[in-house]
């Protein structure tokens, strides 16, 4: 994906950029050679296959590394926030109006698999039914979400954007997204439950990533929130940091565990969350993504247009001098030393120098 969207910007974004409109989920993404040159909020890459996403429903596709993209029909104009690459053939389309949509093609063609309709009716219906059942937290549940609802321009449309989505090899996953959205799916996301309250985020901070590794599962947002799945409590638990501003991404391997997010911050942990140690960037912008490279290391993007490399566990920073591209929205690598940026005004390639100094 686009691990790398700054989504706080890109969910400003897109809604100055489009007012709420009742029919956004029904109309098709309108084809315009204009959507070249518009707001790119998320960028992911896999298999040679990249893809693009913005306000007004905007999918971009290139197959070249980059050098080329086309417009794809998607079948609604909700504005887009981010993209993720589950394997190779199969990515996901997250945004506003609680719009998701997957591809099993590599972005050829699109389904919509929720909206905020659907999403609506489905947490409620669940809230519904436990709060019945004497759950006082559900109950409470049901009512921010009913005010929510109430609250939005469009009737019965819980518009709320979802920023992320994670998936196993058995169809097990989790879809994160603004005011603690949390659902959780275990057959590849043809349905889904709802787990707000298995979060430990009673004030529903923004849930903006997930992550990976193993059996293990990382959420990470607003104001500091980090969290891992405790599978045993069926619950995600609270992993402290030394850092209470918002972090817009995470990586997870089996050695390191790595956030990052608001002004230049970025840590990195050697031992599951226990102890943590900062990434000295020397960059002052928040850091927009975190991107695996072919060659082991790591390349990270600030907001400011700023490149720098490290090494897996975040050592050894190198400072790159490249142009700058104004303000950047997200990021990925769409061949080895070949960055994508996401900007106001498009997409802009950047060729990076891969080699150690």
């Amino acid at each position: 994906m686009g691990v790398a969207c700054a989504l706080l910007s890109a969910a400003a974004v897109a809604m100055s950029l489009t007012p709420v409109v009742a029919d956004v989920l029904d109309i098709p993404a309108t084809l315009s050679p204009l959507a070249l040159r518009s707001p790119v909020t998320g960028i992911a890459s896999s298999g040679g296959v990249a893809i693009a996403v913005g306000p007004r429903g905007v999918v971009l596709r290139s197959t070249d590394s980059g050098e080329t993209w086309k417009q794809i029909q998607v079948p609604n104009s909700a504005d887009l926030a981010s993209v993720r690459f589950t394997d190779d053939n199969t990515a996901w389309v997250m945004g506003h109006d609680g719009i998701v949509l997957r591809s099993t093609d590599k972005g050829e063609n699109w389904t919509r698999i929720l909206d905020g309709r659907v999403a609506l009716s489905l947490i409620d219906a669940y809230y519904a039914k436990q709060a019945a059942a004497g759950d006082e937290g559900a109950e409470r549940v049901q009512v921010e979400i009913e005010r929510a609802a109430a609250q939005s321009a469009t009737p019965g449309v819980l518009s709320y954007p979802f920023f992320d989505i994670a998936l196993n090899a058995d169809g097990e996953g989790f879809l994160v997204g603004a005011f603690g959205l949390l659902l959780h799916t275990t057959d590849g996301g043809a349905s889904w439950e709802p787990w707000l309250e298995r979060a430990e985020n009673p004030r529903r901070m923004h849930l903006y990533m997930l992550n990976t590794v193993g059996n293990e599962v990382y959420l990470s947002g607003e104001q500091g929130v980090m969290r891992r799945l405790d599978r045993a409590s069926g619950q995600f638990v609270t992993i402290e940091t030394p850092y209470g501003g918002s972090f817009f991404g995470s990586l997870a391997s089996n050695e390191t565990l790595i956030v990052y997010g608001l002004r230049g911050t970025a840590l990195v942990s050697t031992d599951g969350g226990l102890e943590w140690k900062p990434v000295k960037l020397n960059v002052d912008a928040s850091i927009v993504a975190a991107l695996p490279a072919a060659d082991g290391r790591l390349v990270w993007v600030s907001q400011d247009g700023q490149v720098r490399l490290s090494d897996r566990d975040g050592s050894s920073v190198t400072e790159l001098d490249m142009p700058r591209a104004g303000e950047v929205l997200s990021a990925a690598l769409v061949a080895p030393r070949r960055l994508a940026l996401g900007t106001h005004q498009g997409i802009r390639l950047v060729d990076i120098p891969m080699g150690r100094p």
